[in-house]
């Protein structure tokens, strides 16, 4: 018999395939040396996500490894002062790397990197201290030795990286002194691929060094899908800020988290530049203007808009919606201002909305809702303190298809029976995005049973993992009560299952339900560009 043989090219598109596979990937590294040369690009464009624990720790001391002498001189000096860590860690090391691992990096996620370098630092603190399990972890990340680090690594990677694509980081990372603004931000790092640009926590004593980073991206990026700027003073840097939107080729994503000193119209009126391209708008925590509000209804494409914990927003402003160019599709209002305001900009953008996001709903938003909102297909609660009961008669109104709610700790457990008494027959798919217990599971469940409406419910997701009784709990409602389910989504399916629990999921798998891992699977819309 013939054996077939792959080519390279589908060598190439079946591990480009798996590339979020990563368990799977690190099995693909010693195959051969073309799978190898294949697989460490797709390993080390975002090395730092879903890291388990004892992963976190390899990967920072893979990426010691890669330092230069300025670096590691720089990380030694400082521990010197510091005194926390054994400086071997950052010494030369005579293992010769097969590759150059910081170089394929397309990903900095601020949170990822932080997340890793915080767990591996306290892992050598423990070290250093004869394995004390009493070390106090604030007194370890209360010095300023992983501060030195994150630094440290944002200079290698801003250094040798050729493919970065998503930026995040912050600026007063810019203020040690491992970076020299004039050789490094200006000459050094290659950003010009660029599509998604985050930046944050810049204040009065960083503007400078923040302005000439700002020029660095003015010069060199000209692709921003995205661009997010959280905790910036404006103050100094509207000029460049505004320059650098004005300038980019097709701006899809804009996102404002709590602007300090916005002393102009320059960034709003700004975003007229990107009015043909522009479809999501986030803003968050910032005093809504009459200006702002203005450039906003000229976006005639923007598809989706954010308004979370803002002020300043009045009945008056308001109205300046109904005069909006755009067809909004998905719109998203968590605020302690009054219903009336929420309702009103329901009323002026909820034509078109194909999903809704509210938080603190009562009877006055639903009001809204159903007589504004007539093509909605996924609505979003938010529980906020607590839930008002008498909202939930008023789903049997709405022709929704998909029901996401978000619940804190205190909600009662008869919401889950008035929840599932009140649910329309057009609902497909519930999203719990929050811990259900197993009382009000059951509760939720029973309902779903005696409701005579609920005939097309096929999916249920839950944001939690199951042990034994939750999965009894399924298990007995599909087998007597439900024939319609088709997904049940939980988390952690990859976990270590026992015996039983194993025997109860094969049951439901028996029943023709199919297990997948809980999506929220609008997080991520047509409208919200997070990912290239």
């Amino acid at each position: 018999m013939t054996v077939i043989y792959l080519t390279d090219d589908c060598i190439y598109h079946i591990l480009n395939y798996l590339q979020n596979n990563r368990s799977t990937l690190f099995n693909c590294l010693l195959v051969n040396r073309f799978w190898s040369k294949v697989t460490i690009p797709l390993l080390y464009a975002n090395p730092f996500s879903r890291l388990k624990d004892g992963n976190k720790s390899l990967i920072i001391n893979t990426f010691l490894l890669c330092l230069n002498e300025e670096e590691r001189n720089y990380l030694i000096k400082r521990n010197n002062i510091q005194k926390k860590l054994n400086s071997k860690l950052f010494q030369r090391n005579e293992i010769k790397l097969i590759y150059e691992y910081p170089k394929y990096i397309k990903k900095l996620s601020k949170f990822s990197i932080y997340n890793s370098i915080e767990h591996w630092y306290r892992q050598q603190i423990k070290i250093t201290f004869n394995n004390n399990d009493n070390i106090n972890n604030n007194n370890t990340l209360n010095d300023n030795m992983p501060l030195f680090i994150k630094a440290t690594f944002y200079h290698m990677f801003l250094r040798k990286s050729n493919y970065i694509r998503d930026l995040e980081i912050s600026l007063n990372l810019l203020k040690q002194d491992i970076f020299d603004i004039n050789s490094i931000i200006i000459n050094d790092i290659k950003i010009s691929n660029l599509i998604i640009l985050r930046l944050n926590s810049c204040y009065y004593k960083t503007h400078e060094i923040f302005y000439e980073f700002l020029k660095t991206i003015l010069k060199n990026c000209k692709n921003l899908k995205r661009l997010d700027l959280m905790d910036i003073d404006l103050y100094y840097n509207s000029n460049e800020i505004s320059s650098i939107i004005k300038q980019q080729n097709e701006l899809k994503e804009f996102n404002f988290y709590g602007f300090y000193k916005l002393s102009s119209n320059d960034i709003f009126s700004s975003l007229e530049y990107q009015k043909n391209s522009l479809i999501s708008l986030k803003f968050h925590d910032i005093n809504f203007q009459h200006c702002i509000l203005q450039n906003v209804i000229k976006l005639h494409n923007l598809k989706s808009l954010e308004i979370i914990y803002c002020y300043g927003m009045t009945l008056e402003l308001c109205q300046i919606f109904e005069f909006a160019s755009f067809k909004l599709k998905e719109l998203s209002i968590k605020n302690i201002w009054g219903s009336n305001i929420t309702s009103k900009i329901i009323k002026y953008l909820g034509k078109y909305l194909q999903r809704l996001k509210i938080e603190n709903i009562n009877v006055e938003i639903m009001n809204s809702i159903i007589q504004y909102s007539l093509e909605l297909k996924t609505l979003d609660i938010y529980s906020g303190c607590h839930i008002n009961l008498s909202i939930l008669p008023y789903l049997k109104n709405l022709k929704i298809k998909n029901l996401n709610i978000y619940l804190n700790a205190f909600i009662i457990e008869s919401f889950f029976t008035k929840l599932a008494e009140n649910l329309s027959n057009t609902i497909t798919k519930i999203s719990f995005v929050t811990a259900v217990n197993e009382i009000s599971l059951l509760k939720f469940l029973n309902g779903c049973y005696y409701n005579n409406q609920i005939i097309n419910l096929n999916s249920l997701n839950f944001n939690q993992k199951f042990e034994l009784k939750p999965l009894e709990i399924i298990l007995n409602y599909i087998k007597n009560k439900n024939f319609n389910l088709k997904y049940l989504g939980i988390c952690g399916l990859d976990k270590i299952w026992n015996i039983k629990e194993l025997i109860l999921l094969n049951q439901i798998k028996e029943k023709g339900i199919k297990l997948v891992e809980f999506r929220d699977n609008f997080k991520e819309c047509d409208y919200q560009l997070s990912d290239y």
